[in-house]
Parts: C-alpha cells; structure tokens; sequence
C-alpha cells in the first residue's frame, strides 16, 4: 500500500465512511491490505476480487476474513444491488474496459450507494515511474485525469459525482449511484 501515506489513507477513509455492518466491495484488490484495513477498522462486511488468482490466492491465506474471490472490474460475480459501497485505489488504470467496469459496479451497487475511485494522476512524476516500469513488466495501463474519469463514468453508468479532491500525486473521486 505504498500510496497510502497517513494524508490519502485519512482522505480515502473519510470519503469512504465505513460502517459496521455494511457490504463494501474492493475492485482491483491486489493482494487485499486494503480491504484488510477497511474490514478491521469498520467491521463491515467487506468483498475483495483481482483477475490475478496468484494474488487472490494470498489475499484467502493473508486475511481470511476477507470474501474474496477473483474476478474483473468487467464481470462482478454478485447480483443486482448488493453492495452499499464499493471503491478502487490504484487500479483503475488497469480496466480494461472503464465504460463496461462503470456499469458492472452500478448494477452491483445499491441506489444511493456510493462508489469511492483513488487513481494516480497522469499529470504527476509517480505517474512517469508507473507508465515506465508498466510497460516494462508489458502491462495494460490507461491512465486518465479524475475530471476525465467523472465524465466517462457519468456518461457511461448511472453515477453523479459528488466529490473530488486532489491528494497530490493521486486524486479522489467520489459517485454517487442514482
């Protein structure tokens, strides 16, 4: 979790508000310290899935009470409306389809649930360093602005943004489902 420096990690929390008792997904969960941290902290029920089975694989053996299982932003395996949140930090360069992703988590998330994006802004030096060693280790990325992630997932779900922010070298923001 290197980009979770006790600024962004205090902003992230903020704006994600986890409550006991919730479902909470994580999309793009890596090896799951995220959503470890979420589901400890909240004791909400908290849902974690990665297209690598290698590290979901460490994320069921590193934190078992995590629900996690693999799959991509494109093809949740939940049914309709049965998460009151969910949220993605420094993954969403790696969708593959951001439009299809969009949709998959409005139909998984409730109305009036909220959907919390941490991204690493292109226009930052860390940026330069990801761009270079992912295409180095011949990685997918797609890196947008966070104005250019709200108006592709406005248009392409039924989100309304309601918060951004700035956290230096990464943004935030924040949907709400309608």
């Amino acid at each position: 979790m290197a980009w979770a420096d006790q600024h962004t990690w205090g902003r992230f929390v903020e704006a994600l508000s986890p409550a006991p008792g919730e479902r909470i997904l994580d999309v793009g969960a890596g090896k799951g310290r995220v959503a470890a941290r979420i589901h400890e902290a909240s004791k909400s029920e908290v849902f974690a899935v990665d297209p690598n089975a290698d590290r979901v694989s460490a994320m069921k053996h590193d934190f078992p009470g995590l629900k996690s299982s693999v799959a991509s932003a494109e093809s949740l395996p939940f049914s309709d409306a049965y998460f009151d949140k969910v949220y993605t930090t420094m993954a969403l360069h790696h969708f593959a389809d951001l439009d299809k992703a969009g949709r998959e988590v409005a139909r998984v998330l409730k109305q009036g649930g909220s959907f919390t994006v941490v991204e690493i802004d292109p226009r930052s030096g860390r940026a330069k360093l990801f761009r270079f060693f992912g295409r180095f280790n011949g990685e997918h990325m797609h890196m947008m602005n966070g104005e250019q992630v709200a108006a592709r997932l406005e248009s392409a779900a039924a989100f309304k943004s309601v918060r951004s922010a700035s956290l230096g070298y990464a943004y935030l923001v924040q949907f709400m489902r309608t």
